[in-house]
This record gives C-alpha cells, sequence and structure tokens, in this order.
C-alpha cells in the first residue's frame, strides 16, 4: 500500500488526536514523529500523518474541517509525497 503524507503537525499529541478522527472513518494511517517515542519531545517537536494515497483526498478534506485555516496543514501535502508507510 503506497501512503503520502497530508498534515505536518506541532506534536504527536496532536496528531494522535486526528488519527483518531480517521479512525471514525475507516482511513488508515501512520503518525510519523522524530521523538524518540516521546522521549524527546521538547527538543524535537513536530509529527505527520501520512495515509492511503487512495485516501488522502477524502482525509484531507475531513482535516479541513477539523481545523479550518489551520497552519498544520503542510504546504507540500497539497502535492502527496509518495513512498513506503513510514516506520513509527
Amino acid at each position: 500500500m503506497d501512503f503520502v503524507k497530508i498534515a505536518s503537525l506541532n506534536s504527536r499529541i496532536e496528531a494522535e488526536t486526528i488519527g483518531h478522527a480517521l479512525d471514525q472513518y475507516d482511513i488508515p494511517h501512520q503518525v510519523k514523529t522524530d521523538d524518540a517515542g516521546g522521549m524527546l519531545v521538547p527538543m524535537l517537536p513536530g509529527a505527520s500523518i501520512w495515509v492511503p494515497s487512495d485516501k488522502a483526498q477524502l482525509a484531507k478534506k475531513l482535516l479541513s474541517c477539523i481545523e479550518p485555516g489551520a497552519d498544520a496543514v503542510d504546504e507540500a501535502a497539497k502535492e502527496p509525497e509518495s513512498g513506503e508507510p513510514p516506520v513509527g
């Protein structure tokens, strides 16, 4: 399954919260962070949400309803990054 990044967020908690909303619509997702499992939160904030490419449009539409006009949506997410699902 080919995953694409749909958003960059400020924290793992924010990404996991949005992930729960995606769960309600049966949209598989992965949260990718570089925070060593939460151990480096003060030093490396941020997380990204990845979804299957065939669910990206629906997920972005849902995200816009959750955070209308929010700066959390990554500008690069307009052109999805493709590749293997992230680890972590």
